[in-house]
């Protein structure tokens, strides 16, 4: 008799352990279907070739102001009369990452010419991103924004890495999903 109270026993905490762990599991189920999407959806992409960045060489830089990192502003007037490198990058992004060499060496060079550089972080947590981090000594501005990415959607900026390059008139001289697409680097000027 010990022993089928024994059994009886060790069954009764047996289902109440998987009674408490299948509650455990639709809980989570639950607040991650109801959660909203990680992904961008900037819209459709397009099936013939390159997908488009969203920017096109000819656009005209839009009016913006956004906050940077250091709790300071930019705006297109900060950026107007010289030429311009932004970059428009994601946390959900492994290529933004990867990215970061080689837009350092491109942001150096529109540097030496006299430009400006600005770098827009899309995630959650962008602020405190270690991408974030890696911008700051890299761009004149960085500009953290949450998922709704207000600044980058006045650019148009569908797809990550973008990058736009800008002439001192504010219109874009080369746009492209990756630094590759962005042509010659810029020269600088004479004294």
């Amino acid at each position: 008799m010990e022993y089928l109270v024994a059994g009886l026993v060790l069954v009764a905490v047996i289902a109440a352990l998987n009674v408490v762990l299948t509650l455990a599991v639709v809980r989570r189920w639950r607040a991650r279907v109801s959660a909203p999407p990680v992904v961008h959806d900037r819209g459709p992409i397009p099936f013939d070739g390159d997908p488009e960045p969203g920017i096109a060489p000819g656009d005209r830089m839009p009016g913006f102001t956004a906050v940077t990192t250091d709790g300071g502003t930019v705006t297109r007037d900060d950026l107007a009369g010289r030429e311009a490198l932004i970059a428009f990058l994601s946390l959900d992004c492994s290529g933004c990452d990867d990215s970061v060499p080689e837009f350092g060496e491109r942001a150096r060079q529109v540097r030496d010419a006299g430009g400006q550089v600005l770098a827009m972080v899309v995630g959650t947590d962008a602020a405190d991103s270690k991408l974030t981090a890696r911008l700051v000594g890299i761009a004149d501005h960085v500009v953290p924004e949450h998922l709704n990415a207000p600044v980058s959607n006045l650019f148009g900026a569908r797809f990550y890495p973008g990058f736009a390059h800008y002439g001192p008139d504010g219109v874009a001289t080369a746009t492209s999903i990756g630094m590759e697409g962005l042509g010659e680097t810029a020269q600088p000027s004479l004294p």
